[in-house]
């Protein structure tokens, strides 16, 4: 536990205690290599070899603590080196010193780092001062100047790192801080996007769809009152049409309702969450064949009694694609057979629906005003785009194997697509 106030918590990225110890073997076989060829000492004289070797190995257990703990490290090598240098040893632990003071100015505390840049610049201006009174002039200058480059440089070098790396960690939390900026600044536009669609579709389309649900209801009420007080038991065509007329305005406006609060939201909706499934589909056709009647259609269906389990956005995209096809059918095709058909085999789900081209004339059953409001070609379009969401395919056009039929199919993987 004493250990603990000199563990560095500086540097990111400090190098492993693996290496520190390498880097210490390293050394200690350096010196015995200079010891062995008789290298240069700081002081004439033979030492014995106790006394040679005994300072490498504690200077070399320092290195292997050099980042760990670089002030135990330090303050260790600081004495050795000093009796060391008293008893006239050689360049070999000095050398293995100046690792010690550059490892502690780089991986040690702030203040370490401080105090190792004014404590080795006094100390050498003192031991220069000292040689050069006690001693030669010339002399003195140029041992002070061997003394800066031990002790000096290697400090002065860890400083620039240091510094360098501190400017990098710096950067990099700048820009992680702008990133995260810049993904508040996208969710508020989003966000904002979104409310600002909900309160038009709130305003607009849903007040639209509003009206026509409430005027037709009032206008069937009238109808069925009147009908009671005539004591007429018939049911007009009309009226089937306006009945679904307001079915579908109803139907639509719940649905707008919860696209609403969809986009109002900003954790999205759970799975379950009143979705379209696919074992409405015969619900709606059924739905649709009072139009279909009125417009000489006649709709048969060749759908699974059960459907295989599938994703809810599978789902989703079978039941929107089915309803837009029949919608089309329904504002284009010329009067005859419609086939709507969905098959499940293998890992994919397959839907078609097959009906009679549109009229020679080329015109559809809408007035014009009603095909700018609706959008030609967007169906198509979504439909395309729904399945290319979920990893499916989709084909729309003239059928040829059957002249004069026009086909909509979608291929969908059974799973959706990660």
């Amino acid at each position: 536990m004493w250990l603990r106030p000199f563990t560095n918590t500086h540097a990111r990225g400090r190098p492993l205690p693996l290496r520190d110890l390498r880097l210490a073997v390293g050394f200690f076989a350096g010196c015995l290599i200079l010891y062995v060829l008789g290298g240069p000492r700081v002081t004439g004289g033979d030492l014995p070899v106790w006394q040679a070797v005994l300072p490498v190995l504690v200077l070399c257990t320092a290195t292997a603590f050099r980042s760990t703990v670089p002030l135990a490290a330090v303050a260790v090598g600081t004495l050795t080196v000093g009796v060391q240098m008293a008893a006239g040893g050689g360049l070999g632990p000095l050398l293995v010193y100046t690792d010690l003071l550059y490892a502690a100015a780089l991986y040690g505390a702030p203040w370490l780092c401080r105090v190792l840049q004014f404590g080795t610049i006094a100390a050498t201006l003192a031991a220069t001062v000292a040689l050069v009174l006690l001693g030669d002039r010339s002399e003195g200058v140029t041992t002070g100047v061997l003394i800066a480059l031990v002790l000096i440089s290697p400090v002065w070098t860890a400083v620039l790192i240091r510094n360098h790396k501190e400017r990098a960690d710096a950067e990099r939390q700048r820009a992680a801080q702008i990133d995260r900026l810049a993904e508040l600044d996208r969710k508020t536009v989003l966000q904002t996007e979104r409310t600002r669609m909900a309160r038009e579709l709130h305003d607009l389309v849903a007040n639209h769809l509003s009206a026509i649900a409430i005027h037709s209801s009032a206008v069937l009420s009238l109808t069925e009152a009147q009908r009671e007080k005539d004591g007429t038991a018939e049911e007009d065509p009309v009226l089937q049409a306006l009945s679904v007329i307001r079915e579908n305005s109803v139907q639509g406006l719940a649905e707008m309702r919860r696209m609403v609060v969809l986009l109002r939201s900003d954790r999205g909706v759970a799975d379950d969450w009143d979705r379209p499934q696919l074992n409405a589909l015969g619900a709606l056709v059924e739905q649709a064949r009072p139009a279909a009647d009125a417009a000489a259609l006649t709709l048969h269906t060749d759908l699974p009694e059960t459907f295989p389990e599938v994703s809810s956005v599978i789902e989703v995209t079978a039941y929107r694609i089915v309803q837009e096809a029949l919608t089309n059918v329904l504002k284009h095709a010329s009067a005859g057979r419609v086939r709507i058909c969905c098959e499940a085999g293998g890992e994919q789900l397959t839907i078609s629906v097959d009906s009679p081209l549109a009229r020679p004339d080329g015109r559809s059953r809408q007035r014009p005003v009603e095909q700018l409001m609706t959008g030609a070609g967007a169906g198509l379009a979504g439909m395309s785009e729904r399945a290319a969401l979920v990893g499916g395919s989709f084909d729309a056009g003239p059928d040829r194997t059957a002249p004069g039929r026009w086909r909509v199919r979608a291929v969908l993987p059974l799973a959706q697509n990660p």
